[in-house]
């Protein structure tokens, strides 16, 4: 959290028009734009949640997360991701200007942020169940910290400050559930043999296919071009494949170098 921090007054120096803040000055790389959409769209709401949905319930409690919001992704980048980036947009509002008019766009804002402040309201309460979990505190302390963290960073480097502590969510995400895969495997060891049939089915349960169509079309169409994904298309640095040696910084940095 503290590395957070200070990732965001470090980036916040190089904020200085809006387009930085909003888009990252279009600078990100592949590796940056990468693991900003992995933590931004599996952090702590699908580790929390959603892996005690299917506990809870077998693989038919992954139907949103993951493979409902994985398959949104797909989604994204098969059909949407080109297009959106080549019209140089600084918000997903700015394309409902420019297809149709200010006061559309008004409305589509106007949608938008409630939906936003649920979805950001839901990582936040699974953060502080982590830092609740881990620290011994009281939940309702530590969501108001962890919500804290997140609005001090955001404010200070925007989109920028907020890939580059992506990054290091995204890493110590990987690096956990490694962990935590081993120590399971050495003290459990796994045995799909054991486990019901159904429950390795990720369509059990639905009375009919289309039920389990409506369930899956929620997450996939309901998240496709949602602000949060949108917003880290937009601050590609390009929509092509990138040269290995620029992977991962953006151009500031790249030519700072």
């Amino acid at each position: 959290m503290l590395a957070q921090l200070l990732i965001g007054a470090w980036v916040s120096r190089r904020v200085r028009t809006e387009a930085d803040y909003l888009v990252a000055g279009r600078s990100l790389g592949y590796g940056l734009t990468t693991f900003t959409v992995f933590a931004t769209w599996f952090g702590a709401e699908t580790c929390i949640g959603s892996a005690g949905s299917i506990y809870a319930e077998g693989l038919a409690g992954g139907t949103a997360d993951p493979f409902g919001y994985g398959l949104c992704l797909l989604l994204m980048g098969l059909l949407f991701a080109v297009p959106l980036w080549r019209r140089g947009l600084t918000t997903l509002a700015d394309l409902f200007r420019q297809r149709y008019s200010p006061t559309v766009e008004r409305m589509a804002v106007l949608l938008m942020v409630p939906s936003g402040l649920l979805w950001a309201a839901a990582q936040i309460r699974a953060f502080g169940q982590v830092l609740a979990a881990s620290s011994g505190w009281e939940v309702d302390l530590t969501i108001t910290l962890a919500a804290a963290v997140v609005v001090v960073y955001t404010i200070s480097g925007g989109l920028l400050a907020d890939a580059w502590t992506d990054l290091i969510q995204g890493i110590a995400l990987i690096i956990g559930l490694i962990v935590v895969g081993m120590a399971v495997w050495q003290h459990e060891g796994v045995a799909l043999t054991t486990i019901p049939v159904e429950r390795l089915n990720p369509f059990h349960g639905y009375a009919s296919w289309l039920d389990a169509l409506e369930a899956w079309a929620i997450p996939v169409v309901g998240s496709v071009l949602s602000a949060e994904l949108v917003a880290r298309i937009l601050g590609a640095r390009s929509a092509r494949w990138p040269a290995a040696r620029r992977l991962w910084l953006p151009d500031s940095i790249c030519s700072s170098a």
